[in-house]
């Protein structure tokens, strides 16, 4: 009997855990997803969101014929490893689907095929009609750059209480006209959280 007690409080423990998969179509389970200092989905979509509709309503992308937006180096600067794509994806795929322009995928080295392709024309063992024709690839007129940043401060919450942290990350996007080199369009998206356990390098 005592050889079965630890097992079954064994059991107990693991069924105390356990993975619960958030349904991200779920507007409820989304909304009570346990908050974190960290960056996470919500603050991803939100702050796409925001950034995306500030570059639509202000109109820089009337200025151009035809814009063609290559996103340049968006630079991590906070104290978490992510890659900034999460974010650039998102304002990427509206920007596309709103009709308003496109994105250059070849020339920041993002799509290699379209080089791949044009390097190997002339071989023999390839059908050369299937081949695109030169001067078939379109250069960006616009360039999407920018960077999110963090800035930790320390939080003051009584004798008897640890001290918390708010973390305040920013998310700075400008918007080049490729032609003039000037900026048509830029913003500051910030997200704030305030608790323990704040990311630090």
């Amino acid at each position: 009997m005592k050889k079965l007690l630890p097992v079954a409080l064994c059991a107990v423990l693991a069924g105390c855990g356990g993975t619960h998969v958030v349904d991200l179509e779920n507007e409820r389970e989304v909304t009570a997803m346990q908050d974190v200092m960290e960056l996470e989905y919500r603050d991803w979509e939100k702050t796409a969101a925001k950034m995306t509709d500030s570059m639509l309503k202000s109109n820089a992308l009337t200025g151009v014929s035809k814009p063609v937006i290559a996103v340049a180096d968006i630079k991590n600067d906070t104290m978490q490893r992510f890659d900034t794509d999460i974010l650039v994806k998102k304002i990427r795929t509206t920007v596309l689907k709103s009709g308003r322009a496109q994105i250059a995928t070849n020339f920041t080295g993002e799509d290699t095929t379209s080089n791949k392709t044009r390097n190997i024309r002339g071989n023999d063992e390839y059908n050369q009609s299937t081949f695109a024709q030169k001067g078939t690839l379109v250069a960006p007129n616009m360039s999407l750059s920018g960077k999110m940043i963090q800035r930790n401060l320390k939080l003051s919450s009584g004798w008897f209480s640890s001290t918390d942290t708010r973390v305040e990350y920013y998310l700075q996007l400008t918007l080049t006209d490729l032609k003039t080199g000037l900026s048509v369009w830029e913003d500051e998206q910030p997200i704030v959280k305030e608790g323990d356990h704040a990311p630090t390098w």
